[in-house]
């Protein structure tokens, strides 16, 4: 089965990534531009190839996630093969505070303004994403002027607990997602997004307005652990399946 490239750097899971005219995507990461146009070319570059977790057999990821139930059968066959990215758990912990009750096109706004502000250039026109060294110079004031509104102090509250971030590793997933909401505005939708597209932690299911939608209209009598163990893989293709659906 395709790996369906769109939506993994468009669909929700990254903020970074934008189409370009010829059909291939770039990206700021890692102090420089990428430029991808199918999966493949992320093989021969070890930061892609982590970023893009290559060494995980997603095919068969995504074989045993379809033959579970007929809904899950549609939504891997329409949708293509998800993998889940690797991302730096600072760029994931604020593009993650910047989606509550926000869309993709606006949330990838957001994320590109406080990198024209904060952040540094690496080539003509296109910046990095602010370190929270960069982003200590922020006030509420400058965040609110961007259009971050009522994430402004939980941003600023994310700068302020930064190395939190560096003692998620080892943790059990509950404790991973306690300490992670210990970060003003971080609560368990957020957390749990943070957890799955930044430290690979496969057991994430976090529930958005799309995904409450999927599981009271289709598994009334479900939770998260009927997914076990594709629980994250299996909401990204939900997720992707019933946008697509309107």
């Amino acid at each position: 089965m395709k790996d369906n490239l769109r939506e993994i750097l468009l669909g929700g899971q990254s903020f970074s990534w934008r189409e370009e005219e010829d059909g291939s995507f770039s990206a700021v990461l890692n102090e420089r531009v990428y430029r991808i146009a199918k999966l493949e070319d992320a093989l021969s570059d070890p930061f892609l190839y982590d970023y893009f977790d290559m060494g995980y057999d997603y095919d068969a990821a995504a074989a045993a996630i379809a033959s579970k139930d007929d809904i899950l059968r549609k939504a891997v066959e329409s949708t293509g093969t998800i993998r889940l990215l690797k991302q730096d758990h600072w760029t994931a912990t604020i593009s993650f505070i910047l989606s509550q009750n926000n869309n993709i096109k606006r949330i990838t706004g957001l994320y590109n303004r406080l990198s024209e502000k904060y952040g540094h250039e690496v080539v003509p026109g296109r910046f990095t994403f602010p370190t929270p060294m960069e982003m200590s110079r922020a006030t509420e004031e400058d965040l609110r002027a961007l259009g971050t509104g009522f994430r402004a102090p939980f941003i600023l509250d994310a700068i302020a607990k930064a190395p939190v971030l560096d003692e998620i590793d080892g943790l059990t997933f509950d404790e991973a997602m306690e300490k992670l909401q210990s970060i003003k505005g971080i609560g368990p939708k957020v957390a749990s997004c943070i957890l799955i597209f930044s430290y690979q932690r496969r057991e994430g299911f976090p529930m958005d307005v799309w995904m409450k939608k999927v599981m009271r209209e289709y598994y009334p009598d479900k939770d998260a652990s009927y997914f076990h163990p594709y629980e994250a893989l299996s909401q990204q293709y939900l997720f992707s399946w019933i946008r697509s659906l309107g």
